[in-house]
């Protein structure tokens, strides 16, 4: 089963959400309100939320919709279709005014995720993908298939956040690997693919679930997998939210398994 139709409203929802999105990020005035968690959250998080649940809604009104916005409350755990929703992922960045925060979706079936979508309006930057479809991505305008490339024709790269630097600094696998640091927690996946890079590590998150879901979709469409330090796949649509177990996003089995490998050789635990 495919699921270009639901690719296709997930790219256009993005998109169309951007439009609220820009006019309060050139807005001077931003109204901005703190959540129990001691995070924040503006009133622009808030407007595109609104219009991504009511575009679901409207759309797929039988499916259950998560949102790092919505009422935490419910429980859609039961549901086999779940729309996972980050109206504003950054919103830290997004009120500081940089430019790397994103909107995001995706779709998960029987807790896997098969659509996602991720826009950077402010750098006018799409990536997209879905089971059954190629992933690509659209930087100003110029889009392209996701491609794996070959080891073979190039060194191993690999980006961490700086709770797996254990990694660099294994003696035997220094001259193989070519390592870059990303700060901004699970946001660093999204350098995979500008950066042409072949994984991401981290051995510590704080996200959940909307802020991997679009992710995972995009890698799996092109071949990836997104695991845990275990190996154990990310699934979602669970009853916590949480994202457990650090996080490996590889652009393929095969250099999954030797991300694994190196894993275990630094005695990297999930924190």
């Amino acid at each position: 089963m495919g699921y270009s139709d639901e690719l296709g409203f997930a790219v256009d929802v993005v998109q169309k959400a951007s439009v609220p999105a820009m006019a309060a990020f050139g807005s001077r005035e931003l109204a901005v309100f703190e959540k129990s968690d001691g995070t924040i959250v503006t009133q622009a998080d808030l407007d595109v939320n609104a219009l991504i649940v009511e575009a679901i809604q409207t759309a797929y009104s039988s499916d259950a919709i998560l949102s790092e916005e919505g009422p935490q409350a419910t429980d859609t755990s039961a549901a086999s279709r779940c729309w996972i929703v980050d109206p504003i992922d950054g919103t830290t960045h997004f009120y500081r005014k940089d430019r790397d925060w994103s909107i995001m979706l995706a779709l998960t079936v029987d807790q896997h995720a098969v659509v996602g979508a991720v826009y950077r309006p402010a750098l006018d930057e799409l990536y997209a993908g879905a089971f059954g479809e190629e992933s690509s991505f659209r930087v100003k305008g110029r889009e392209t298939n996701v491609r794996i490339d070959p080891i073979a024709t190039g060194p191993f790269r690999v980006i961490h956040g700086p709770s797996a630097v254990a990694l660099t600094q294994l003696s035997r696998s220094s001259n193989e690997v070519c390592f870059t640091v990303a700060h901004h927690g699970l946001m660093g996946i999204l350098n995979m693919f500008s950066s042409g890079a072949h994984a991401f590590v981290t051995a510590r998150t704080t996200g959940h679930e909307w802020d991997l879901a679009p992710y995972a979709a995009i890698l799996a469409a092109s071949g990836g997998v997104v695991t845990d330090l275990q190996g154990r796949l990310h699934t979602f649509n669970k009853v916590d939210s949480k994202i457990l177990g650090g996080v490996i996003a590889a652009v393929s089995e095969e250099i999954h398994d030797r991300i694994m490998t190196l894993v275990g050789e630094a005695g990297l635990v999930s924190s």
